[in-house]
């Protein structure tokens, strides 16, 4: 190979790794302008008073589980509960400089009654001595035992409430599966529809697909022999190319399932009614279920989720996780979302030849699908749930976090629209994620090099790009040519860097 990448062949987050290394070379890891990576943690850590909340919680942990003086959360009682209160004022007065041991008492108290708030709105009938038990019995959110595969109840409702507030939905903790990270999650649907599950999804079998997409996706597809037919969105503006949904409406196949990043995964666009409304006439009209990832939701104020429509709602398998909102990529907390409608109506009436005695409904074969062993689904059950300390840290995120999360979400746009502004190329409202055509700013000379060359020399330059050539389908890339379509990703950036990254662009591609 000529360079360190082939645009029609390397995997893109291979690309971006290969050019990282160039860059490291070249200006050092500290100097590395990488605009490629979804993964905010290299420039915007995750909330300092959530970590920090969480330390206390180990803390506290030790405080109460502790083998070697015979201390065991479970020897207490609800009578204890005063007494349980002053070990912990006791132990951070004690352990703590006064004004660190009132701040962590404050967000102690603020963090239970929200807890009770949430179990309260959640149905759950625990009260603040239950809520204790679940966060320090057997050490569980300090990795004390086993995850559970039905998922911590506390976090479950901390989901589910969540769901509720964002979704304008009554989302219940019980319609919710727990997954190590979206990644999980997906892998886990596609595990339970296809060949090792259920063969509802296999080899010939046909889907709709959005494109561009994140790239895993299409290879999902590809490595399984499904057939997809884009639904192709302009990449500039978010908008549906009509003639694709027009084709796909030619077609003879049934179309099984459709899956949709909303907001895009690739271009940091949130959704049309435009585009839920064809996705849901074409849903009703082959049956099929609705696959989508929400995942980038949170970004966007009162952004429209497919769930707000009743008739998607019905056959709609919704994916979700914490990992991008909280800064917090290897926390590995994610969720699928499958209403009670749902649940009976895909069941019934789209699975319901394909089910067993064993495995009678969809949240059933999600919850099965989640464990590791091929086509033996079920198998090492007990160990799929969300590992305690990743809870904890969930927890703490999620309840602690909103202020520091609001703080995050407005720099992200900010750093949107420096990027877009000093780059040269029209911002049309894509936030987190975006697509950018280096043809509309290379020179002549520019355009006649290599693109790999191009990605090559803004390496050296400490900028490393995502090539989103692979992002796209057959189809897309054959109407038009992607191949000088970049990805980008401005999280990991200050808002000085990231105007230097648009400028190196910007002059590298006008030489």
């Amino acid at each position: 190979m000529k360079y360190c990448l082939d645009i029609n062949s390397t995997i893109p987050f291979i690309c971006s790794k290969n050019l990282r290394k160039i860059a490291e070379k070249n200006v050092g890891e500290n100097n590395i302008l990488d605009v490629s990576q979804g993964e905010p943690g290299y420039g915007f850590s995750p909330s300092a008073r959530s970590r920090r909340f969480f330390g206390f919680l180990a803390f506290l942990d030790i405080e109460f589980n502790d083998y070697r003086v015979n201390k065991s959360f479970r020897q207490l009682s609800e009578s204890q509960l005063d007494e349980i209160e002053d070990r912990i004022l006791h132990s951070a007065n004690k352990n703590f400089s006064e004004i660190i041991a009132k701040e962590l008492l404050s967000d102690w108290t603020f963090f239970i009654k929200k807890l009770e708030n949430i179990a309260e709105k959640q149905n759950l009938c625990m009260d603040r001595f239950q809520i204790m038990q679940e966060l320090f019995k057997y050490s569980n959110l300090m990795g004390g035992r086993y995850p559970q595969p039905n998922g911590h109840i506390l976090l479950n409702a901390t989901f589910a409430q969540n769901h509720t507030e964002q979704l304008g939905l009554e989302v219940k903790h019980h319609e919710l599966i727990t997954t190590i990270g979206a990644a999980h999650a997906i892998g886990t649907t596609f595990k339970a529809l296809g060949d090792e599950g259920i063969g509802f999804l296999k080899n010939g079998d046909s889907v709709v697909m959005t494109s561009p997409v994140y790239a895993p996706y299409n290879d999902i597809f590809i490595e399984r022999g499904i057939k997809v037919h884009s639904l192709s969105i302009n990449p500039d503006t978010g908008t549906l190319e009509k003639e694709s949904f027009a084709e796909i409406q030619k077609q003879s196949d049934q179309i099984k399932a459709i899956i949709l990043i909303s907001p895009n995964n690739p271009t940091g666009f949130e959704s049309s009614d435009e585009l839920f409304e064809s996705v849901i006439k074409l849903a009703k009209t082959h049956n099929s279920i609705i696959i989508t990832d929400e995942v980038y939701l949170g970004f966007f104020e009162n952004a429209k989720s497919i769930s707000s429509y009743p008739e998607a709602r019905e056959r709609l398998i919704l994916i979700d996780s914490i990992s991008k909102i909280e800064r917090a990529t290897g926390v590995r907390a994610g969720n699928i979302y499958i209403s009670d409608t749902a649940n009976e109506f895909i069941s019934n009436n789209i699975l319901k030849e394909y089910f067993t005695e064993k495995i009678d409904n969809i949240r059933k074969l999600l919850q099965l699908a989640k464990s590791p062993g091929g086509k033996n689904i079920g198998i090492f059950q007990h160990i799929t749930g969300i590992p305690g300390p990743s809870v904890a840290i969930s927890l703490c995120h999620l309840i602690l976090g909103k202020e520091e999360r609001i703080h995050y979400i407005n720099a992200l746009h900010k750093k949107c629209d420096i990027f877009y502004k000093t780059i040269g190329i029209k911002h049309n409202g894509n936030q987190y994620y975006g697509i950018i055509n280096l043809n509309k700013i290379e020179s002549d000379r520019s355009k006649n090099r290599d693109i790999e060359l191009i990605l090559e020399i803004l390496a050296e330059k400490g900028v490393v790009l995502m090539p989103a050539n692979m992002f796209f389908s057959e189809s897309d890339k054959n109407n038009k040519d992607r191949t000088r379509v970049m990805r980008i990703s401005l999280p990991n950036l200050s808002f000085e860097d990231t105007k230097k990254a648009a400028q190196i662009i910007k002059e590298t591609c006008s030489i």
